[in-house]
């Protein structure tokens, strides 16, 4: 696992949060487009699409990406479970995972705010070695 990795963490929790909306959304047909209007001579022609096949493929690949995100998300939030320091692990949580600060994560995990480099320098560390 890679500090990359980690950090990439929130990004593919709130990607997976987008695509359950987007999907949602898709099922919403109350703000859908009428079909378009082709203009042939001087009458106009309504050509029929079918909405609801496009929104099923269009879901469909959307679910494709989603799966793929949660097992990304699986496979760091077992990483973390892994580890056999619970402290290491702890830093992890509420840093990459949970999204506080340096200082909010000390906070935590310290009791005290100004431990934040240090958190930062041992969670560094312990990737490198494991590297």
């Amino acid at each position: 696992m890679t500090i990359e990795e980690l950090r990439e963490y929130r990004n593919i929790k709130a990607k997976i949060m987008s695509i359950e909306a987007e999907i949602e959304m898709n099922y919403n047909t109350v703000g859908s487009v009428p079909p378009k209007e082709v203009i042939s001579g001087r009458s106009s022609v309504r050509q029929a699409s079918n909405p609801t096949a496009k929104a099923f493929d269009r879901n469909e690949a959307l679910r494709a990406q989603q799966a793929y995100l949660l097992a990304e998300a699986e496979r760091i939030e077992q990483w973390v479970d892994s580890l056999t320091d619970i402290m290491i692990s702890a830093i992890i949580q509420a840093h990459y995972l949970a999204g506080l600060s340096w200082k909010q994560t000390a906070r935590k995990i310290y009791g005290r705010a100004d431990y934040g480099d240090a958190c930062r320098i041992t969670v560094k560390r312990f990737i490198e070695s494991c590297s």
